[in-house]
C-alpha cells in the first residue's frame, strides 16, 4: 500500500508500505476517505515536532472494515462502514478513562501522531483498545456518505467546545476567533444550537474563502481582526446589553486570549481550542473581577460524536460546504500548500489514487 510518511521533522514522502497485519482481536479498516487537519499542516511544515519518526500521518478518516481477527468484537462485521475517533491506545485506568474521557488519558496514543495514521490505504485498530474503549469506532448511518465522514471529527471537536464545555443556551451571543475548520464548525454548531449573534473573527486572508463559508454555515457577522480595530466595542454594538456569553478561541495566540477576556461578558465563558506555547503575559485579576470561566479544551467524547452524527444524519449539520478541494493521495503535498495560504478550508484525500 502507499502512504504519506513523515520521516523527519518537516519532511514527508509517499512510500510503498507493508499492509498492517491483523492480530487475533484486531480490526483492519480499508481507508475510503481522509481529511487534512490543521495540526497535520504543522507537522508537515515542521512547526510542531512529533519526535517520533518515521510515521504515517493522518487522523481524520473513515472507511470499511476489511478484516477482523478471529476473536475480534462480534459487534462489528466485515463490510461495515465506519468512522474512527483516531485513538490508538489508552490505559483504561486513569481518572479520565474512568469518566469516559479517553481523549484526556495521560497515556493516550493517537493515530497519525504517536502511531501510524490514515494517509494510506489500511489502518489497524488494536483489539486491546476495542476492549477498553467500545466507541473508538462508530458505524455510519446510511445517510452520511463515507466521503464526508472524516469531517465528523472536527465537528465533534466543535460540539464539545460550544455545547458541552461552553454550555451555550439558545438566544445567547457567541464570538469565535479563528476561521479555520474548528472555528467554522463552532459557528455552525452555535447556529444549530440557537445562538442569536454569531461573530467570526479572522484574518485578512480569510475574507475571500473562509468568511463566505462562515456566513453560509450560520455566522451573522464576520470581522477582520486588524490591529487598529476596537473589537470589544464592535462586539458590544452587535450584542447590546446581553453581551457575548461565550467566546471560542480557535486561534490560539496569547493576544487573542487577551481580547477574549476583554470582550466576554461578566459571568461569561471562554473555551480555548487553539494551541500556542507563548506566555499569556497579562494580569489575571480581570478574570476574578468579571467571574470568567476559561476552559481548556481537548477533543471530544462519545456524546460529542453521537450527537454530531445524529445531526448530520438528519441533515441539520452540513459536512460538505467546508470542502474546497479533493485530491488523490499522490498529490496530498499540494493540499498542505493550499492550506498554508488559507486558500483552502477542508481537503479530502482519496487514498486509492
Amino acid at each position: 500500500m502507499k502512504g504519506l510518511v513523515l520521516y523527519e521533522c518537516g519532511k514527508t514522502e509517499i512510500r510503498e508500505l507493508e499492509r498492517p497485519v491483523c492480530g487475533d482481536r484486531d480490526i483492519i479498516i480499508k481507508v475510503e476517505s481522509a481529511a487534512i487537519c490543521g495540526g497535520d499542516v504543522h507537522f508537515y511544515n515542521g512547526t510542531l515536532d512529533l519526535g517520533n519518526y518515521p510515521i504515517i500521518m493522518g487522523h481524520e478518516f473513515a472507511g470499511i472494515i476489511a478484516e477482523m481477527g478471529v476473536n475480534a468484537d462480534k459487534y462489528w462485521k466485515v463490510g461495515d462502514r465506519v468512522v474512527s475517533e483516531n485513538t490508538y491506545s489508552v490505559c483504561g485506568r486513569c481518572p479520565s478513562c474512568e469518566k469516559g474521557n479517553f481523549v484526556n488519558c495521560e497515556n493516550r496514543r493517537t493515530m497519525g501522531c504517536d502511531e501510524n495514521g490514515a494517509f494510506t490505504q489500511y489502518v489497524r485498530v488494536p483489539g486491546e483498545l476495542l476492549e477498553v474503549y467500545k466507541n473508538c469506532l462508530f458505524r455510519l448511518p446510511d445517510s452520511i456518505p463515507t466521503e464526508y465522514a472524516p469531517l465528523l471529527e472536527p465537528a465533534a471537536n466543535a460540539y464539545m467546545a460550544v455545547v458541552q464545555e461552553g454550555r451555550l443556551m439558545p438566544g445567547e451571543n457567541v464570538v469565535i476567533f479563528g476561521a479555520g475548520a474548528l472555528g467554522l464548525y463552532s459557528a455552525q454548531i452555535a447556529s444549530v444550537s440557537g445562538a442569536a449573534n454569531i461573530i467570526v473573527v479572522g484574518m485578512e486572508s480569510d475574507k475571500e474563502t473562509r468568511f463566505p463559508c462562515a456566513r453560509k454555515l450560520g455566522a451573522t457577522h464576520t470581522i477582520v481582526n486588524r490591529e487598529e480595530l476596537k473589537l470589544a466595542e464592535e462586539v458590544k454594538k452587535i450584542c447590546g446589553v446581553s453581551g457575548a456569553a461565550l467566546v471560542i478561541d480557535a486561534a490560539g495566540p496569547p493576544a487573542v486570549l487577551k481580547q477574549a477576556v476583554g470582550l466576554v461578558r461578566n459571568d461569561g465563558t471562554i473555551v480555548r481550542i487553539g494551541m500556542n506555547d507563548r506566555p499569556f503575559d497579562q494580569g489575571m485579576n480581570v478574570i476574578n473581577v468579571k467571574s470568567i470561566d476559561i476552559k481548556g479544551h481537548m477533543g471530544y467524547n462519545t456524546t460529542s460524536w453521537r450527537n454530531v452524527m445524529n445531526l448530520a444524519a438528519c441533515g441539520k449539520l452540513d459536512l460538505g460546504t467546508m470542502v474546497t478541494h479533493r485530491l488523490p493521495l499522490t498529490r496530498i503535498q499540494e493540499g498542505f500548500d493550499l492550506l498554508k495560504d488559507s486558500s483552502a478550508i477542508k481537503i479530502l484525500i482519496d487514498p486509492d489514487q
